[in-house]
């Protein structure tokens, strides 16, 4: 998951032997706090919409149309910046196993699993440093098996459990890719 999954995610495989690949979810952003989901979208995937929360904040319907739009088409700019034409490893059968550097409300790892298992993956895995607790039940329902250090009570942001958390950029995610499938030739 880009952009701090990837780092991590370069970990697992070289350890494992496992293939390193990327998708691009997109987290549908409240409009009155940024930092909360409402909902995810991937590319060529229908969203993942948390009605609840949509309820309690009063998003308008029009508003997340707009919304899905805008992060549908920074998810597709991502996934041609992170992969250009390189094609997705055939899934089916497969294990899959999804690695970011930490899950908040979930929703982007939920549409990221719902992918997935709809590219016929046999088994999804979610791989995360820190979840919340709240958290793991909605994600549990979406995979099948969730893998985590730490699940708090007290979970204000991914954040808050790093000493430096330093934003993985674009060029970044690109060299990592590069090297690992280079790698791997």
């Amino acid at each position: 998951m880009p952009r701090g999954g990837v780092a991590l995610g370069y970990v697992i495989a070289k350890a494992t032997g496992a293939e390193l690949d990327i998708i691009t979810p997109r987290k549908l952003k409240d409009p009155y706090e940024p930092e909360l989901a409402i909902g995810a979208v991937m590319p060529g995937v229908s969203a993942f919409l948390n009605d609840d929360v949509i309820a309690a904040r009063g998003v308008y319907p029009q508003y997340i149309e707009e919304e899905m739009a805008r992060e549908v088409e920074e998810a597709s700019r991502r996934l041609r910046a992170y992969r250009g034409s390189r094609p997705y490893p055939e899934l089916g059968g497969r294990i899959v196993m999804l690695v970011d550097d930490g899950i908040a409300t979930g929703a982007t790892m939920m549409v990221a699993a719902r992918w997935a298992r709809g590219q016929g993956a046999a088994k999804v895995m979610v791989a995360v440093p820190f979840i919340p607790k709240e958290t793991i039940g909605s994600i549990e329902r979406e995979c099948d098996e969730v893998l985590y250090i730490a699940a708090p009570e007290f979970f204000m942001a991914i954040g808050q459990f790093y000493a430096e958390f330093l934003q993985v950029t674009d060029s970044e995610v690109v060299d990592t890719l590069k090297e690992y499938w280079r790698q791997k030739r």
